[in-house]
């Protein structure tokens, strides 16, 4: 007698909590990286940089009042990017998200 057991259901639930842990560890990449380009004055808009993963999908972020001017520059000054450069790293996000979701 042959007995088919179906373990898709699981398989999708490791593959979604994977999916989760691998999005957070790119995050917190993310924000390291921010912080390392970022340039430090008082600290206050390093502080201010986070992530959000929304329906699978991660953002970086920074809500300090003067972050836009800071990455792109005013009339008056040159932008010093820092969350641009920090998106850059393409190559240490892919690696991380292969490391998890090879443990599926």
């Amino acid at each position: 007698m042959l007995k088919m057991i179906n373990r898709s259901g699981k398989f999708m639930k490791k593959l979604k909590s994977n999916e989760r842990a691998a999005l957070e560890a790119m995050g917190k990449f993310g924000v390291k990286m921010m912080d390392k380009h970022a340039p430090l004055d008082t600290g206050f808009l390093m502080s201010r940089n986070s992530y959000v993963i929304n329906r699978n999908e991660l953002f970086l972020m920074n809500d300090c009042y003067y972050a836009i001017h800071q990455e792109f520059g005013t009339h008056k000054m040159k932008g010093t990017p820092f969350m641009r450069p920090a998106a850059a790293y393409k190559e240490q996000y892919k690696k991380i998200a292969e490391m998890y979701m090879k443990q599926v």
